[in-house]
């Protein structure tokens, strides 16, 4: 069975890259961080190298530059708003976490590069972003996969969701209406 291309969007330490691991983990997705395949891509021979001794100390201070990171990433993705995710997707990986730009995503749903976009919800227990460096809202979203609960309820709901709307339709699920979002809190959404 085909995986279905994942887009895990939320604010920043709100958990995607942990529903992302969860889901490479145990369904077997391909999945990197795409703050660090983009620090890889781009910002360490862009900014980082003037900066910071190593690759890894740019990236483990991402949280301190979130808006200065945004910037530069849609930098990268210009003229060509889909090269973060296209790149991604083409060199073998399932998902992409953590797209910040409505630009980027509206172009990606026009190039029809995701099955799903994914939003992680923490928002009991963190702020949210600024929008200089994170334009996108759970609306933009399909799903929203609640992350305001225990680590267990967390992996209940990416269990549903695998099971729901990966599984169920092998790929792409049209047989939801996705005119708002199904919120998955460790438990089958009513149909």
């Amino acid at each position: 069975m085909a995986r279905p291309k994942l887009l895990i969007i939320g604010h920043g330490r709100h958990g995607k890259d942990t529903v992302g691991e969860m889901l490479r983990d145990k369904y077997g997705f391909k999945f990197t961080s795409s703050s660090w395949f983009c620090a890889e891509e781009t910002l360490w021979d862009n900014w980082g190298c003037a900066v910071y001794d190593t690759l890894q100390d740019m990236y483990d201070d991402r949280a301190n530059h979130r808006t200065l990171w945004a910037q530069m990433i849609s930098a990268y993705n210009i003229p060509d708003k889909t090269k973060t995710a296209s790149t991604m997707v083409s060199r073998g990986f399932d998902m992409y976490v953590g797209m910040r730009m409505k630009a980027e995503l509206d172009a990606c749903r026009d190039a029809g590069i995701f099955d799903y976009v994914v939003w992680v919800d923490r928002s009991e227990h963190l702020p949210e972003e600024p929008f200089a460096s994170m334009q996108l809202k759970r609306e933009h979203a399909d799903v929203t996969i609640d992350n305001n609960g225990t680590l267990e309820d967390l992996a209940n709901a990416v269990d549903v969701f695998y099971t729901d709307y990966c599984v169920a339709s092998g790929a792409k699920n049209t047989s939801r209406n996705f005119s708002g979002y199904v919120r998955l809190a460790g438990f089958a959404p009513e149909t």
